[in-house]
């Protein structure tokens, strides 16, 4: 949608031009970028950073500022916000000490002046309002899109042999692994000959207890993923916490048919369209694996539902709300 009076001008490189087919230049990023993280004040010397670029800018004719990451640096136009979630605040034992220390008294202090506050998801612009004081006619709930390479018709050559039920995410205590761990355990012993529970993702902050009983493929390339999500059996969303759950909406678009937690944003972003389970509680999760890898009817409803929901998000359809986002704020 070209709009001939918007110009856009990024302060740093997305995170596209660091990809490359073979995964390397991505995990060489995510290996700086975690231990410079671990540099004493390595947070505030990033806003720095961007601050400064953020003068530059703004004498070039800046009139919108949107800080994509939680806490904006200083800048004397409108922001707009994205607060993806409020993890640092909601469950901060399962973050980094020192993104807690950073980001929870950031996000109450610039959420309150920002002139518009996005989230992906209603339920997170909910939390937004009750818990940072954000007026709610400020606050715009804008859900990611999901790429057309997600969806049930292309290549079905799986990199995992055999059947498999899948999770792909960070492997970090937030991510609810643990309770799958042990919801895998306790499924019977056919069930867990017949099937490999596959987790793909970074193996940072890794708890290894229970990982014997699980294939780890670690980071997986942009071109593999689609083809790993069509050859699940299953996939499993976990999570204890969430502001999206964007794997759990691409393994709807490949008609994979899927368990989540009962998170918000997770219900929110299934729509009916996923089996879901209370949050941390191994039994109902392993009832539920059973129930999706074994009950027939299930998965026919699942596989067809969930194609139809992911087509609900659609990145044209994310760009457009954010552009009328920027229009607002500039008023």
């Amino acid at each position: 949608m070209p709009e001939s009076d918007v110009h856009f001008r990024p302060l740093s490189a997305p995170g596209a031009a660091i990809r490359s087919p073979s995964g390397i230049a991505a995990r060489a990023f995510a290996f700086a970028r975690s231990a410079a993280k671990r540099l004493p004040a390595a947070y505030a010397l990033a806003d720095a950073a961007r601050a400064a670029a953020l003068v530059a800018e703004q004498r070039r004719g800046l009139t919108v500022y949107h800080e994509t990451n939680h806490a904006a640096p200083p800048f004397s136009g409108p922001v707009v916000l994205t607060i993806h979630d409020l993890s640092t605040l909601i469950v901060p034992q399962t973050e980094e000490p020192a993104r807690v220390r950073h980001f929870a008294p950031a996000l109450r202090l610039h959420a309150r002046h920002a002139a518009r506050v996005i989230t992906p998801t209603k339920a997170i612009a909910a939390q937004v309002v009750e818990r940072l004081g954000v007026s709610a006619d400020r606050v715009r709930a804008i859900p990611h899109g999901v790429s057309e390479r997600f969806n049930p018709e292309g290549a079905t050559a799986s990199p995992v042999p055999g059947k498999y039920v899948l999770y792909v995410g960070a492997l970090g205590p937030r991510k609810g692994v643990d309770t799958l761990l042990a919801a895998w355990r306790a499924l019977p012993q056919g069930v867990r000959e017949e099937h490999a529970l596959v987790l793909a993702g970074p193996l940072q902050r890794l708890d290894p207890t229970g990982l014997e009983d699980a294939a780890l493929l670690g980071y997986v390339r942009d071109d593999e993923l689609p083809p790993l999500l069509r050859g699940a059996t299953a996939f499993c969303y976990p999570s204890r916490y969430e502001g999206f759950g964007l794997p759990l909406l691409e393994a709807l678009a490949c008609a994979v048919p899927s368990v989540a937690s009962d998170d918000p944003a997770l219900v929110e972003v299934a729509g009916g369209a996923a089996l879901h389970f209370a949050r941390g509680d191994v039994e109902a999760l392993s009832h539920a694996l059973s129930r999706i890898i074994d009950d027939t009817q299930l998965r026919i409803s699942l596989i067809r539902k969930g194609p139809a929901r992911a087509a609900e998000f659609t990145w044209q359809r994310s760009a457009s709300a954010h552009l009328a986002a920027y229009r607002e704020s500039a008023r």
